[in-house]
């Protein structure tokens, strides 16, 4: 499963300059664990296909953009990414969700090596019971909104299994007329709002989903940097002080978006009405601080499982580099003019990696499978 950066830099395109509108055009986190690969994306280009992007690896601004196919342009992947680029071409739409599915198949084959699929294991049982709790909360959230008055502040605490059903389909069946739909159809839309709304959970929902964990990591992440920037000096803080930055316009974007999805809930009988009548758009909506967080997790583990000192400084000059670039179209979504510019502007304080050619390939690729397994 070796990896070796191909030699020359004339046979690679130009570097062209990456400050991107929207999220779709930013592409999405692929989890290669190929090093020459690290903060790539995929994107759909204007006339079809896919597109990667690829951080310039000599750690200066700009990037790579090349067709899909055309990763061997850049290295040697390994086996894992070589699989992983095929089952990504053959996606109908890339989003972080449908990524992270694709590469938890492929670490379950064990080809992201043991951990790895021992993790994608468990991470499966946790999807399935997260979606299963998501489906729970969203029924008993309609059973209280058609029901106020006789069921009041209901819990699963308070009634018995059996007693909570029979309500449950109650509120299926009365709801269902509202919205011209029967009560069949009103329990699938049920499912789907479930399976929509898994990744970022809904409101009273314990333990906390994925994204609601990656959110609690990113803020950790950013009080390190912060306490980093402030103790230390050169190169290493001014990292550090760049992706505490993105991490803290990040998390406010991230908030944001999850307090607007999980109001949602709190109107059931409209939401399944707009959820019959035109589900992307809500889709869209619920998926946003996926799309805000996506890429994130690596730089998290990067530094969660950096040594003392000397290695937090190699994994801050790796993290600068991986740091996503925030669109512009975050703007629209939380409403308010924010500062997308940030990255750029801190990239020119950050020195270029002029040693990026250079490691035990096989020991950074080991490494990053050992990240596959704590990311799944």
């Amino acid at each position: 499963m070796s990896a070796d950066f191909l030699p020359s830099a004339p046979d690679l395109p130009l570097v062209q300059a990456y400050h991107p509108t929207t999220f779709l055009e930013r592409g999405v986190a692929v989890p290669f664990t190929t090093p020459a690969l690290q903060g790539s994306r995929a994107r759909p280009p204007a006339r079809g296909g896919l597109e990667i992007v690829v951080p310039n690896p000599s750690g200066g601004r700009g990037v790579y953009i090349l067709p899909w196919a055309g990763v061997c342009q850049l290295c040697r992947p390994t086996v894992h990414d070589t699989l992983l680029t095929e089952r990504v071409a053959a996606l109908r739409s890339v989003t972080p969700a449908a990524m992270r599915q694709v590469a938890c198949e492929l670490a379950a084959e064990g080809f992201a090596g043991r951990s790895a699929q021992a993790a994608a294991g468990t991470a499966a049982k946790g999807d399935r019971e997260d979606r299963l709790t998501a489906n729970f909360l969203l029924l008993l959230a309609l059973t209280e909104q058609v029901y106020p008055a006789d069921l009041g502040a209901l819990s699963a605490e308070r009634v018995s299994p059996r007693e909570l059903e029979q309500r449950a389909r109650r509120a299926v069946a009365r709801v269902g007329p509202r919205i011209g739909r029967s009560p069949e159809a009103v329990a699938e839309a049920l499912e789907q709002l479930a399976e929509a709304f898994a990744g970022i959970g809904v409101p009273r929902q314990t333990p906390a989903p994925r994204m609601i964990r990656l959110l609690d990591a990113l803020a950790r992440l950013r009080a390190d940097m912060l306490a980093w920037s402030k103790e230390h000096a050169g190169d290493s803080a001014a990292q550090a002080e760049m992706a505490g930055a993105v991490a803290d316009l990040t998390i406010a974007c991230a908030r944001r978006t999850l307090a607007d999805a999980h109001a949602l809930v709190g109107d059931m009988p409209t939401l399944l009405r707009n959820w019959a009548a035109a589900p992307d758009p809500l889709r869209a909506a619920i998926a946003r601080p996926e799309w805000l967080l996506d890429g994130w997790e690596q730089i998290c583990l990067l530094w969660r499982n950096a040594t003392r000192d000397g290695g937090q400084r190699g994994a801050l000059s790796e993290m600068a580099l991986l740091v996503p670039v925030l669109p512009r179209e975050a703007s629209d979504w939380v409403g308010t003019v924010i500062d997308t510019d940030l990255t750029m502007r801190f990239r020119k304080l950050v020195r270029q990696n002029e040693d990026w050619r250079s490691g035990v390939i096989v020991e950074r690729v080991a490494r990053y499978e050992a990240l596959r397994a704590l990311a799944i």
